[in-house]
Formats: C-alpha cells, structure tokens, sequence
C-alpha cells in the first residue's frame, strides 16, 4: 500500500477534497442536520454547527492515520459542498468499509455514483488496496444501487448500530475484491 491519503480527486462534475473544520456551517445547512440523510447512515442527525464541528476536527485527525480516507463531494460548477465519501480500514473485517451521503437536493443526479467510482478507482490503482466492503439499510435501495453500479456484489443480510446507539436497522452488506 501506498498511502498518500485523501489528495484531491477530479471527476466530471466533481471535485473531492479533504473536509476541514472551516466547513462546518456549509456542512451542518447541507446534511449532517437533515434528518432525511442521516435516516440510514450510523451517526445521527447533527443538532448544531458545533457539533459538525467536533465532527470535523475529528475527521481531520483521522485522516492523518495511514487507514483512514475521507472527503467532501464539491460540485465544480457551484463550488457546493455537497456531501462525503470515505473509506475506513475495518480489522475485523480486513476490509477497507466505504461510506457516503449526499445532500438530498441531490440525490437521484449520479453524484454519489461518480464520487464512489473516482475515490474506488484511486484507491485500487493508486493505494494499492484490494478488499472493500459496504452496507446500506434495506430500506435505502437508492445506497445499494450505487454500490453495485461500481461493481459491489451482494454477500448477505445484517444489522447496524449507530454510533451513538440509538438506532438499529436491517442491512444489506456487499464485498468488492480486485
């Protein structure tokens, strides 16, 4: 494995990057405060700029480990932040798990879909690295569409926790290997 990190990212429409704590405000107005968009993801629904915050701190901070990938979605042609990609090396899964969300205003245009398919192509050709998986609720069908337009292949049913454990769904769980 390579390991440059979360560099920045060009596809088509857009530009992807790394988050920072100076995006807060436009993060906290474009999802992590929608209860629409954290309804199927595992943090919940942010209740203030501050937390967005601490959130971005902290994704700062991960993103110095060697395991650890994230950025914002930026439209090109507004300069919107819309939404995050990362992926997170899971050791009881020797799996590199991916995750997203996108601003509802969004959904259903194929950003998420040519977000996932730069940062995939970057970190299998660029990182080195060959095994992922990925989850989405049942109830999302949108999530697993995405996935498997990137080439993810269904492997099995299961449940997720929230990080602040106050909510439990259903999931559908994929693998990619290369």
């Amino acid at each position: 494995m390579i390991n440059k990190g979360s560099i920045t990212l060009e596809s088509e429409r857009l530009t992807l990057r790394k988050l920072k704590e100076t995006d807060a405000e436009e993060v906290f107005k474009n999802w992590t405060s929608d209860d629409d968009v954290s309804k199927y993801v595992r943090w919940s629904t942010h209740k203030s700029i501050e937390e967005t915050k601490e959130w971005l701190k902290q994704e700062e901070i991960n993103c110095k480990s060697k395991n650890y990938y994230t950025w914002g979605i930026v439209l090109k042609e507004t300069r919107e932040l819309i939404g995050c990609i990362s992926a997170i090396f899971r050791q009881e899964e020797d799996r590199y798990e991916i995750g997203y969300n996108i601003m509802k205003k969004y959904w259903n245009n194929g950003y998420t879909t040519e977000a996932l398919k730069s940062v995939m192509n970057y970190l299998i050709n660029e990182e080195g690295i060959k095994k992922f998986i990925c989850r989405h609720a049942i109830l999302n069908l949108a999530s697993g569409a995405v996935m498997q337009k990137v080439g993810f292949k269904y492997v099995k049913d299961g449940e997720s926790i929230s990080f602040d454990g106050t909510k439990r769904y259903k999931t559908k769980i994929y693998t990619l290997d290369k």
